[in-house]
């Protein structure tokens, strides 16, 4: 353990990452710190004592990390990945591909720390569903699941985003994955309504989009 909250991450990197070793393993930790920082702030910090990850794995190739990938999640080997997906953390095991891959796959998510904040972003998560006592069917939809751990990580702090209450909810009632910067307006946009301890308590609940219009029209 670096710190309370803080772990050293055993690292498994290609040669061609090798010489990387050092910053990634800062990156790991800083991540965690950042992790940490959310958690605390918003009374969390008893779910952050237990670190989230055994190992981490970073490739330098798209298609050995989307098989790995799909191996975490029990899925066919056949099944195709978008190419933005560029990291996970499942059965206590983080990977992602490298940071070009990422610079590369997922322009939009290139911003100061992009990295640092992938990592947190898929450890978020992981605390999601430990405030939530384990329960991922809390989580609620996808663009506020998602949203949370954007905005634990700080993803799209300085996005010049503006959507309207059409907009707004037009996302939330989306089927489909949409974009993250949206996703991250919109959870922003709730908690100058309503705390994030509130948001999530109730994004579980079958009354959470009814609860949401309250919270909108008031």
């Amino acid at each position: 353990m670096i710190e309370q909250g803080v772990y050293k991450i055993p690292l498994v990197l290609p040669a061609s990452l090798e010489p990387q070793r050092k910053k990634f393993d800062k990156t790991l930790a800083a991540a965690q710190k950042r992790l940490k920082n959310f958690a605390e702030k918003n009374g969390w910090e008893a779910f952050i004592k237990e670190n989230f990850v055994d190992h981490a794995e970073i490739f330098d190739n798209k298609n050995r990390f989307d098989q790995t990938f799909l191996k975490l999640h029990d899925e066919k080997p056949s099944t195709k990945l978008p190419k933005t997906v560029s990291a996970a953390l499942e059965k206590r095991i983080f990977i992602a591909v490298s940071p070009k891959l990422y610079s590369k796959n997922y322009p939009e998510g290139i911003e100061e720390k992009s990295f640092e904040k992938l990592i947190t972003h898929e450890m978020a998560h992981r605390l999601h569903i430990r405030i939530l006592d384990g329960d991922e069917h809390a989580m609620g939809p996808v663009w506020f699941y998602e949203g949370f751990a954007i905005y634990a990580a700080g993803q799209f702090e300085k996005s010049r985003a503006k959507l309207n209450s059409t907009e707004i909810w037009e996302i939330i009632k989306e089927q489909e994955r949409g974009s993250y910067k949206n996703y991250s307006f919109v959870f922003r946009y709730f908690l100058t309504r309503v705390s994030i301890n509130d948001l999530v308590e109730r994004a579980g609940k079958k009354d959470f989009l009814d609860w949401l219009r309250q919270v909108d029209n008031q």
